[in-house]
């Protein structure tokens, strides 16, 4: 077994010899990098010759090789006659593209026994295994994301990549939609969740943030074929699956725990069971989870299963590795929103993230007063962070009902205002949904018990949907 690195110096040869013989081999050749080359002496002939290009200087035999005399560097690659011997490689430049996959194929397997020498060496010192581990991590991560990270480029490079996407966008409108959510007006407004972005959805206790969230991973999930995970520091994993199968299957939670469901409302169960069992949502319920270990799990997830939506329910239970004795809830949350928005980033997924508002909305005195981004608990950098803030507000009105077999409380149906009060890309707006107690399920407004169709409240910018327009959320 050899025990040096993977390369093939005939290759990185090869390689060099194409651009000396053909200048159009220069572009995929300048988007390597010096490491890409086992051989130090073809490093230097790669830093050369993209001096070369740097200056818009022609690269041939004679530049090259006055380039490297004059930079001092021209005896230690082997002098004229191994700048010779490179020249004659080759007949053509027909193979490049070949001699370039096998360079980078080279250079990561370098990296990854690098990865793996700095893993062990970290693993043999290790007092803390989780630490070990997350660093494991990071640096496998780490490699599978440096080709993807871009050096600085003229805006004028990046304009025909816009024009291209207009172009797509003008030919094929869906054709640049994110994950649809179900929600026709929600879906307007943002053209589904973007990758990339960090969306806040807000609301008080009780009003029904967890089974938005989970109406909008289900739908991702059942009607999208998306990958999503859903990180509850809340409920368990049980209940949530009953919540779940139950939304979907339009039955009441309640009525399924006490045995009390007819035969029909047991046939939508299994045949939900059935939907929810062929989606894939993976779930965790481990409380006071921190930012990184949240990361961490995605990372993982994306890298052996995919991952498309990730949901954190909520904002405020997640805990911190931040041991200051200074630290503050205030920074915690800020520390953590950061976190989620940087992982949305990271791993070119939207990152839907609850969190609970303060009571400054009940202080306000005079009429129903509904959410604004101050009303995000210890707020700081939530609203900065965030691409989309939205919240959902339920009317003071609106009261629960008593059961009067047990005296127990259940929300009832209401009228909800879904409030988007910050839209990095896009428009702000209101709409309305209706939200349905027994299923804990906020169902668009056309979907209303006994047939009955309502207008869709005015959204900015997007025309009205039919009633033949909406589509079952699930």
């Amino acid at each position: 077994m050899k025990n040096e690195s993977p390369h093939s110096l005939e290759t990185e040869i090869c390689a060099i010899a194409c651009v000396l013989l053909d200048n159009d081999c220069l572009g995929d050749f300048s988007r390597l990098s010096s490491d890409c080359f086992y051989s130090p002496v073809h490093r230097m002939i790669y830093d050369a010759v993209i001096s070369l290009v740097n200056d818009n200087t022609a690269v041939d035999f004679a530049t090259l090789s006055e380039r490297l005399q004059s930079t001092g560097k021209l005896d230690g690659v082997g002098g004229l006659s191994y700048l010779n011997t490179i020249s004659d490689a080759v007949p053509s430049a027909a193979n490049f593209k070949h001699y370039i996959e096998v360079l980078k194929k080279y250079h990561l397997l370098r990296r990854l026994l690098l990865a793996g020498n700095e893993i062990v060496k970290e693993s043999l010192a290790a007092s803390d295994e989780q630490a070990a581990l997350k660093k494991a991590e990071k640096l496998i991560f780490d490699i599978s994301k440096e080709d993807e990270r871009k050096e600085l480029t003229l805006l004028a490079d990046e304009m025909p990549k816009v024009m291209d996407l207009i172009d797509r966008a003008t030919k094929d409108p869906a054709s640049l939609r994110g994950i649809t959510t179900g929600y026709y007006a929600l879906d307007d407004i943002t053209n589904g969740l973007q990758k990339g972005d960090l969306i806040i959805l807000g609301a008080r206790p009780s009003v029904g943030k967890t089974s938005l969230g989970l109406n909008i991973i289900l739908n991702a999930a059942i009607n999208g074929k998306k990958k999503c995970a859903v990180f509850s520091l809340e409920m368990s994993k049980m209940g949530l699956a009953l919540r779940a199968a139950c939304s979907v299957a339009k039955v009441s939670s309640y009525k399924a725990m006490r045995g009390d469901l007819d035969a029909d409302e047991l046939t939508k169960l299994v045949r939900a069971n059935k939907k929810v069992a062929g989606a894939e949502i993976y779930l965790d319920e481990m409380s006071a989870l921190t930012s990184t270990e949240i990361m961490r799990k995605c990372m993982r997830l994306k890298r052996e299963q995919g991952l498309d939506l990730v949901m954190v329910d909520y904002l405020g239970l997640m805990g911190t590795t931040n041991t200051s004795k200074n630290v503050t809830p205030q920074i915690v949350v800020s520390e953590n929103s950061r976190a989620m928005k940087v992982m949305a980033k990271e791993l070119d997924i939207p990152v839907l993230l609850l969190a609970q508002l303060n009571r400054g909305i009940e202080a306000r005195r005079g009429q129903d007063s509904e959410p604004v981004l101050s009303d995000l608990r210890d707020s700081g950098a939530i609203e900065q962070d965030a691409d989309i803030v939205m919240f959902i507000h339920k009317p003071k009105e609106e009261q629960t009902e008593i059961l009067p077999e047990d005296g127990q409380k259940f929300s009832r149906d209401y009228r909800a205002k879904v409030i988007i009060a910050k839209h990095r890309n896009g428009p702000t707006g209101t709409f309305d949904l209706q939200f349905k107690g027994e299923w804990t399920s906020f169902l668009n407004p056309t979907h209303n018990e006994g047939g009955h169709k309502e207008n869709l409240a005015e959204v900015p910018m997007f025309p009205k949907k039919t009633s033949a327009d909406v589509p079952d959320v699930f």
